[in-house]
């Protein structure tokens, strides 16, 4: 009779959805582990598992009816309407002269630019991932996330994109004037916050600037507002919310470690001075729900760091590396000089290094005198967390060569700082005269920053070209020359469009391809055309506008390299070029080839500039001759006296050479090379990993065959990586995108398909082949070596995911002495290369410090003859040496003209290192 009564106890609705909210949670870090062991399963349940563990952890902690009609009442205070106000004086002020702001949706932030292009490139589409690695960041995707959101309802531009951004410091400055009603309960203090918070240039200026940063600041302050009101009055969905926004804080930016380090040493402190507070049952329970709070929304960026440690701390990593340095070549403080005057002038100097606000402060100079005192007071009341939150990102500032764009999470801050001093006003009422006389000092300094910070924001608002970072003509120039690659010829002038970061839909696709060659757009530009292939279209330039980074010479090689690798399909070519002294001469040696197609020119005009490009217009037919003719251009783009160009009737036929080869599909070009291999007669075989075949070349590097073509079928190729041939002329190939490894026969023709033992291969990458003839193959996917037999039996197989002997992470390449039949793995991640027997025990290891980056497809190559081993990498332009007990001898670089681009497979054959260059698409030759 009484189980039942206990049975009911046990399964009350708040149970039930607390242990719901724990089985979502557990599918999450399983399907989450799943997802970056490469277990496609792991993709849709990893976000599913997270959504839904927070979801139920609220529901359980929902108020009942009586809290609900408790906070109705509450809503329906005169006090609700004092917010709405304030909130609608935020709406209002930041719309003040809209049309001529250098906000005005007609402007990004070259960072914005970026994180839109990595929206488009890595998010949608995509499985989740809390971030992803991009260049030298790990960049959490929240944001982005967010941000998406907003583009699907509203469309992709950047209007958009301006009004999500400008909903997160709305959601800043409401909640910083909840915390600061919170502590002091008055309107007046509540106001006067308000205002300075509103016109306060740092933040006013920054609120349509984008990127991930303000996000944090967001979370931040909401958080700590339902820290404090889910303490104060013991409510558990507060406390939830609490721990959810902190953990989703920590997901958003580098900015939310600094907020959970200013909450770990705020917490200590308070347990110091609160500590009969700390018996209480009730005060461990609050605890116990924030830290779970926080424990389900952090789970995913942890698992993230788990599996890609040294991706997600690169960044910091060298900041911090950097400043130590710094500490330790010169006696304190003299090796931090730089960066203590980075940190003053940031703060102090005008006009000072600040990407927005070069000519204001980030805190106006007056606001010191409320600062300072509300610091004071501050502490005296023991709000450690507000001092802390204030400095702990002035001193990651410092650490970072102080930039103003790493000081917008102590924003808030400082404005609940000043409220403080306005607080402690309003206590001297006892003492009248000096409330007046200090009251009047107040309301006189904060005037004084005041009324300069509102004469500032007005002149910024009157003028939509007064803040350089607002990039305005990198947006029109982007929006101009996207309708012209889409195939509009004559464009009209760029505006503002529903959906102008995606492909234009309605119109056919052009007949030509186009190359594009322009001034200062950068990263607005690669969004813009990041679905018509702006790699390519960009490649004409390097990818670089023309102005702010590349020298005439630079351009001039950037163009040739462009033509040269384009792969000619069934279109025309359109060549354009902006107007400018550094492309004068450039244009002017075109257009010797103007005979092959047709000249144009195309322009507009944006904020009283008219900007003017030369368009060359090839005809298919003439592609190639027009090829052949730039390949005869000078070195430079100066004629020297007395020289003609090439004649178009006396230029030769093209020979298609590896050592040249350029990006494309046509004979003896490669798109993503990264193996290579050299077979019995001196012919040296190709990976062409994009093109999915295999491209094969004599001894002296013309173009000899094309083995297989792209596909999953049997002798077809799928993203191939590692190739080896054995003694008899037979074609191993392992296939990353197919996980597998093909046996082929000389000519190609399909022998065997091995799928690797349990799991299966899972991106195999690269193979060897030992003395005896077995075959290792690296099993990327799963950090393992698998050994065969040549009929494709399984004999051994080691390693597992860790940084311990004979573990390895992201194993990248491996080489067999045939001497000894050890077997050399490249561990990348890990810095090192490990050394085993035949059977896979760990003998040696040896440290490569260069080595550490993700994606640098490190090769080893092994001359046993001489007792050296030769490894590189993508990143690094040189090949190092080595003995084979992990000396370094030294290093290896072709004779000039000739260099490394992004190396990525060696052979060795006949005295010579065959290096594979995937940064240049072709192959470098090094006389040993």
């Amino acid at each position: 009779m009484k189980l039942a009564p206990r049975k009911s106890q046990l399964l009350t609705p708040r149970i039930v959805l607390l242990g719901l909210s724990i089985i979502s949670l557990v599918i999450c870090a399983w399907a989450g582990a799943a997802h970056y062991r490469k277990a496609t399963w792991g993709d849709p349940w990893h976000p599913i598992g997270w959504l839904l563990s927070m979801l139920f952890l609220l529901a359980a902690f929902l108020p009942g009816r009586e809290g609900l009609a408790t906070a109705f009442k509450f809503l329906i205070k005169p006090k609700t309407a004092f917010f709405l106000f304030w909130i609608l004086f935020f709406v209002v002020s930041h719309l003040w002269n809209f049309r001529t702001a250098p906000w005005n949706g007609d402007a990004l932030f070259d960072e914005s630019g970026w994180d839109l292009w990595y929206l488009k490139s890595y998010v949608i589409g995509h499985p989740y991932q809390p971030a992803w690695f991009h260049i030298v960041i790990s960049r959490e995707t929240l944001f982005h996330y967010y941000v998406w959101g907003f583009l699907k309802l509203f469309g992709f531009n950047i209007l958009s994109y301006q009004a999500a951004l400008f909903v997160i410091w709305l959601t800043t400055y409401g909640f910083t004037l909840l915390l600061v009603d919170l502590f002091f309960e008055s309107y007046v203090v509540t106001s006067v916050t308000a205002v300075i918070f509103n016109f306060f240039p740092f933040a006013f200026i920054y609120t349509f600037a984008g990127y991930r940063y303000p996000m944090a600041v967001a979370l931040a302050v909401v958080s700590l507002y339902f820290l404090h009101s889910g303490f104060r009055t013991a409510s558990r969905f507060s406390l939830s919310l609490a721990g959810i926004a902190a953990g989703l804080c920590l997901a958003s930016s580098i900015s939310g470690k600094q907020y959970l380090l200013g909450l770990v040493i705020a917490a200590p402190l308070y347990a110091l001075f609160y500590w009969r507070s700390l018996t209480r049952s009730v005060t461990w329970s609050s605890l116990a729900i924030v830290g779970y709070a926080f424990a389900v929304a952090v789970t995913p960026i942890l698992l993230y760091i788990v599996f890609n440690r040294e991706n997600y701390t690169y960044y910091e990593s060298s900041f911090l590396r950097d400043f130590w340095h710094a500490m330790q070549s010169a006696p304190f403080p003299n090796g931090i000089r730089p960066f203590t005057k980075q940190l003053y002038d940031c703060f102090f100097a005008i006009p000072g290094p600040r990407f927005f606000i070069p000519d204001t402060l980030p805190i106006p100079l007056p606001y010191y005198w409320l600062l300072v005192p509300g610091l004071v007071l501050a502490l005296w009341q023991k709000r450690f967390e507000i001092v802390l939150l204030a400095i702990i990102p002035v001193t990651g500032a410092f650490i970072a060569r102080a930039i103003e764009n790493r000081l917008l999470l102590p924003i808030p801050f400082w404005v609940i700082l000043m409220s403080f001093t306005f607080a402690g006003l309003l206590k001297l009422r006892r003492w009248a005269a000096v409330q007046i006389v200090l009251g009047a000092m107040a309301a006189l300094i904060l005037l004084d920053g005041l009324i300069p910070s509102v004469r500032y924001i007005y002149a910024k608002t009157k003028n939509p070209f007064s803040i350089h970072h607002y990039a305005q003509e990198e947006v029109a120039v982007s929006r101009f020359l996207k309708h012209v690659v889409a195939g509009q010829e004559h464009p009209s002038p760029p505006h503002l469009e529903h959906n102008e970061f995606n492909r234009i839909k309605g119109i056919p696709d052009a007949s030509y391809d186009t190359f594009i060659c322009e001034g200062d757009a950068y990263s607005i530009i690669h969004l813009f055309l990041r679905d018509y292939d702006d790699d390519k279209i960009l490649s004409f330039c390097g990818g670089y506008p023309f102005f702010i980074v590349m020298t005439e010479q630079d351009v001039w090689n950037a163009n040739k390299r462009a033509v040269a690798s384009y792969a000619s399909s069934n279109k025309d070519l359109k060549l354009i070029w902006e107007r400018d002294p550094k492309t004068e001469r450039i244009i002017r040696m075109f257009q010797s080839l103007r005979d092959l197609g047709s000249e144009d020119s195309i322009s507009f005009s944006f904020g009283g500039r008219l900007r003017t490009f030369f368009v060359l217009n090839i005809p298919n037919k003439n592609i190639q001759q027009f090829q052949q003719g730039v390949s005869a251009f000078p070195e430079t783009p100066i004629q020297a006296p007395g020289t003609q160009l090439p004649q178009l009737s006396s230029l030769p036929e093209r020979v298609t050479d590896m050592s040249k080869g350029g990006k494309g599909n046509g004979k003896g070009q490669f798109d993503f090379p990264s193996g290579i291999a050299v077979d019995g007669n001196g012919n040296v075989l190709v990976a062409d990993t994009g093109n999915g075949r295999i491209e094969k070349f004599s001894p002296s590097g013309a173009f000899l065959s094309i083995i297989a073509t792209k596909g999953t079928g049997h002798g077809q190729l799928g993203d191939p990586n590692g190739i080896a041939i054995d003694r008899a002329g037979n074609i191993y190939v392992a296939e990353a995108g197919n996980h597998r490894v093909q046996k082929l026969a000389p000519d190609g023709t399909f022998i065997g398909e091995w799928k690797g033992p349990e799991p299966g291969f899972y991106g195999p990458r690269r193979i060897a082949i030992g003395a005896d003839d077995s075959i290792y193959v690296v099993d990327q996917g799963h950090s393992r070596i698998v050994k065969f037999n040549p009929d494709g039996t399984v004999v051994t197989g080691w390693g597992s995911k860790g940084n311990g002997d004979g573990q390895f992470n992201d194993p990248t390449s491996v080489a067999v002495d045939p001497a000894t039949n050890k077997v050399y793995v490249a561990d990348p991640i890990n810095k090192r290369i490990q050394a085993f027997d035949a059977n896979g025990k760990c003998v040696t290891k040896w440290s490569v410090p260069e080595w550490g980056q993700p994606v640098g497809f490190e090769d080893l190559a092994i001359d046993s003859q001489t007792g050296r081993l030769y490894a590189s990498s993508a990143h690094i332009s040189t090949v190092f040496i080595f003995d084979l007990n992990g000396i370094r001898i030294g290093s290896l670089t072709p004779k000039p003209p000739d260099k490394l681009e992004g190396p990525s497979a060696l052979a060795l054959a006949n005295r010579k290192l065959y290096v594979l260059n995937m940064g240049g698409n072709r192959v470098s030759s090094i006389d040993l």
